[in-house]
């Protein structure tokens, strides 16, 4: 069976994370695993997850890793660099806001190298449009997402774009999903801290480029 990678970042958004891991745990069988990329996370991300998931650590189906870079929150760097760290045939751009379903499992491990699986629009659809899926050997051949784009910007309709513009078929999810809400002062928190820089931009020659500490305490350097 192919395996899937759901990559979510989190800065700050464990409020979120406590709420969708209760509901997304159980839906993380032997072929899945959930990358959680801790962004310096400011509110006891770690301890959270040892203190109330520690059989999914143990086991792979939560891989945890903490970003060392000291940067400013820029969602398609903190993608790229979760997304890297899969090891999934399949990955899944799964934002701390929302939901995983047994219906999304099985239209993930369905994708061919020529599709992505993108969010069907219901009306409140806001927090959803970044719900996409694609094979890691797309995800690659697309350099994953444009690192120009800043901030919490469009580097989800980006890549769609550049997707279809690139041949790739848009295969609609079959389920409506809502996600937990952020306020708009939350969506901008972390993005603009005057001490901190932004990565710098590499993109598509290189692009998440980070330094790596896993949840065992090795150092990795994606470069």
């Amino acid at each position: 069976m192919r395996k899937i990678s759901f990559c979510t970042t989190c800065k700050g958004r464990l409020w979120q994370l406590e709420q969708t891991l209760a509901v997304n745990t159980p839906f993380l069988d032997k072929d899945c695993e959930l990358v959680i990329l801790d962004y310096q996370s400011p509110d006891n991300l770690r301890e959270h997850l040892e203190t109330n998931y520690k059989e999914y650590l143990n086991d792979g189906r939560i891989k945890y890793f903490k970003l060392l870079n000291n940067y400013n929150f820029n969602c398609a760097y903190a993608k790229n660099v979760a997304h890297r760290l899969a090891t999934g045939d399949v990955l899944f751009s799964l934002d701390a806001d929302g939901f995983i379903s047994e219906s999304l499992k099985a239209e993930l491990r369905a994708l061919g190298d020529k599709e992505i699986l993108v969010p069907r629009y219901f009306g409140n659809d806001e927090g959803t449009y970044g719900r996409l899926g694609y094979t890691k050997s797309l995800f690659y051949t697309m350099n994953g997402y444009s690192e120009f784009i800043v901030a919490m910007q469009d580097d989800d309709g980006n890549m769609r774009y550049r997707a279809i513009m690139a041949g790739v078929k848009s295969v609609h999810a079959k389920e409506k999903h809502i996600a937990i809400q952020n306020t708009s002062e939350q969506k901008v928190l972390y993005t603009d801290v005057a001490e901190l820089t932004n990565p710098e931009i590499h993109w598509p020659l290189k692009w998440g480029i980070a330094d790596i500490e896993t949840r065992e305490g090795s150092f990795l350097t994606l470069d």
